[in-house]
């Protein structure tokens, strides 16, 4: 009995050191990501900061010029209406009264 008891607490104590180190290996790996976040972050502002915006005028036609020439752009744009009208026409036959 005493062996079965002794050999049951050496189990368990190794299954609890386990757990300590996989916890104590788990917040290295948080503490890690953490810093490497920061760092992008820290990298991010100084890159920002060296990028110069465009001119008020220039921003709307660039955009539009990109946006005309995305099919996949003008497939959603296009969907969308369809779907719009769809249900906008779902919705008026359901408020008739006869």
């Amino acid at each position: 009995m005493d062996l079965s008891g002794a050999f049951v607490n050496g189990i368990l104590a190794i299954i609890g050191y386990v757990v300590i180190f996989v916890g104590v290996y788990k917040v290295h790996q948080i503490a890690t990501d953490i810093r490497e976040i920061k760092d992008l972050v820290a990298s991010a502002r100084r890159s920002s900061a060296a990028i110069t915006p465009l001119p008020r005028g220039l921003a709307p036609e660039i955009t539009k010029d990109l946006v005309a020439d995305d099919s996949a752009t003008a497939y959603a744009q296009s969907l969308l209406r369809a779907v719009n009208a769809e249900s906008h026409g779902v919705a008026s036959e359901s408020h008739e009264v006869r």
